[in-house]
């Protein structure tokens, strides 16, 4: 089963923030009619938290990755094809459960 992270619902919250961020940030005053009368003209400046900062740089990072661990992916294969992998089925089973529960959780 493959899960695809840039597609998450819990990921359009992150991703709407973001927007919202470089969007509010690239806005300008329109300072047309005060340089038509001889004022100066100003520009707005926005200041983000580190926190609101480093959620930007996370949601750049997130959404430019495939979201594959390739190394993990290669072992995982080798494991599978020279007959090594086991499958501990009572943790299988109790992950699937766990999963269950949350997804009740969140659409219920």
């Amino acid at each position: 089963m493959a899960i695809d992270i840039l597609n998450d619902r819990s990921m359009n919250s992150l991703k709407d923030t973001h927007v919202n961020t470089v969007r509010n940030a690239t806005v300008r005053s329109n300072a047309g009619a005060d340089s038509a009368f001889g004022n100066k003209a100003s520009t707005d400046a926005v200041d983000f938290t580190s926190s609101a900062q480093a959620m930007s740089r996370a949601f750049s990072v997130a959404t430019a990755s495939d979201g594959i661990d390739q190394n993990k992916v290669a072992k995982l294969k080798a494991a599978i094809n020279d007959g090594s992998y086991q499958i501990d089925c009572d943790r299988l089973a109790g992950n699937i459960l766990s999963s269950e529960s949350e997804l009740n959780a969140v659409f219920s």
